[in-house]
């Protein structure tokens, strides 16, 4: 499926999704963190759903890398390169959260 690349004014949309995404992940980490040493509280369709949710995820975070780079490549004013150099690192952050909450996931199993 092809992404449907957004406009430069879709920024403001766009970060606000993916700093709640970032505020959401840390947040299941943290829970993961918990189940960590009482693994019976997670089910094994539980787990599953995990995996399969945040692998998708970890599939979607190019497209965003994409698109960021799409926007770099326009004319662009400070703050809107600012704001896109912010997002890349937002990605980062996304990318190791998820990893972090797969590996869990896995360890739980």
């Amino acid at each position: 499926m092809t992404p449907n690349w957004q406009p430069i004014e879709a920024l403001p949309l766009i970060a606000g999704m993916l700093d709640d995404q970032l505020h959401s992940l840390h947040t299941q980490v943290g829970n993961l963190e918990q189940c960590r040493h009482r693994p019976w509280v997670l089910d094994g369709e539980t787990v599953n759903r995990l995996q399969a949710v945040f692998g998708e995820q970890m599939d979607s975070l190019p497209v965003f890398r994409e698109q960021l780079a799409r926007w770099l490549e326009l004319p662009l004013d400070e703050h809107q390169r600012q704001e896109i150099n912010r997002l890349n690192a937002v990605l980062d952050q996304m990318k190791a959260a998820i990893e972090r909450i797969l590996s869990l996931a896995g360890n739980i199993r």
